[in-house]
């Protein structure tokens, strides 16, 4: 009953490096969505669960299901493991280095000890002896050689000791430096790692890319043809629409941007209408801008320029109108009007 009532809280969490970098990223939002996290966990039996647990505690907008989903896949807080489980990673963990040294300095004041206890017994022992016997010195002094042989023996131990440890702790960063870090389940195997999040930006700039599905997308949109002209100034248009509305931060992988720009732009949606007609008038802003067609009365074909089949002169003027015909002997053009 205890456990479900209180939650223990690290006072030295937030120097933790991945909690510092959370703050950086995310501010106090990040923390705070972190200890709910936390404290969902610990309502559990086992502070281990699926995603999908934390879905029904996400309701409301306060709490966004995606944002929690983001905070336990990139800040390396959690261990991620198979079929959507995960768990608490710990916080400013003891380094596997300093818990050797500190078990090894334990030993080694130990056996130092012992050692001590055993040269002063001897020396009070052959004090003894020599006292009562002369006899019995020969036997003191070879116990004493025996005693300094397993004090030196004991002094070997710990330096061998440490030189290895030095020598696996040398190995163990050459590993790692040559190596990327790999995810393991409980029964120690390596398991694929994940993707990084991928700025929002990038991935929305790909839907610009001529693919089988925005040629869907444009159709559900009823106006296709318009928007697979002005995809850039319509991808452009979208960018704007996800930075006012602070939507960015839910778009963490390629299929829910492609999602959400499919409901921008599906017909009978405002943003849909409202994109629309910024586009129609993007495409009138074109042509007003572009210079008259000074040959619009006359036709290319293979290169030459033609009027109702008929050759018109490399150096001839462009033809008026749609009545004019070429004069050869004036050489100019002549209309019937």
């Amino acid at each position: 009953m205890r456990r479900n009532f209180y939650l223990q809280h690290p006072l030295m969490a937030m120097n933790d490096p991945r909690m510092q970098n959370l703050l950086d990223e995310e501010g106090l939002r990040g923390i705070g969505a972190y200890w709910i996290i936390i404290e969902k966990l610990s309502m559990l039996p086992e502070p281990r669960t699926q995603l999908e647990y934390l879905r029904p505690f996400c309701k409301n907008r306060k709490i966004p299901f995606v944002y929690l989903k983001k905070i336990i896949l990139k800040y390396k807080l959690f261990n991620l493991e198979e079929d959507d489980f995960f768990s608490v990673e710990e916080l400013n963990p003891v380094k596997k280095k300093e818990q050797k040294m500190v078990k090894n300095s334990k030993e080694n004041v130990d056996s130092n000890a012992k050692n001590d206890e055993k040269l002063q017994k001897t020396s009070r022992n052959n004090s003894e002896n020599h006292a009562n016997n002369d006899s019995n010195s020969l036997n003191n002094n070879d116990i004493a050689k025996a005693d300094n042989e397993s004090f030196k023996e004991n002094i070997k131990d710990i330096i061998t000791a440490a030189t290895v440890e030095e020598k696996d702790a040398t190995a163990t960063t050459a590993i790692n430096h040559s190596c990327p870090l790999n995810i393991c389940d409980d029964y120690g195997q390596s398991q694929q790692m994940l993707h990084p999040v991928r700025p929002w930006q990038n991935m929305v700039d790909e839907l610009t890319t001529r693919t089988p599905w925005l040629e869907t997308a444009c159709m559900q949109s009823c106006y296709g043809e318009l928007l697979m002209r002005n995809i850039q100034k319509a991808v452009e248009i979208f960018k704007c629409h996800i930075e006012l509305y602070d939507k960015g931060g839910d778009l963490l992988t390629m299929s829910e941007v492609r999602r959400y720009f499919v409901n921008y732009t599906k017909a009978g949606k405002p943003t849909s209408q409202a994109l629309r007609e910024t586009l129609i008038a993007f495409e009138a802003k074109q042509r007003a801008t572009l210079p008259p067609n000074a040959y619009l009365h006359e036709q290319l074909i293979n290169g030459k320029r033609t009027y109702l089949g008929c050759l018109i002169p490399d150096d001839a003027p462009a033809r008026p109108s749609d009545t004019a015909f070429w004069n050869e002997q004036e050489h100019r053009w002549i209309s019937q009007r």
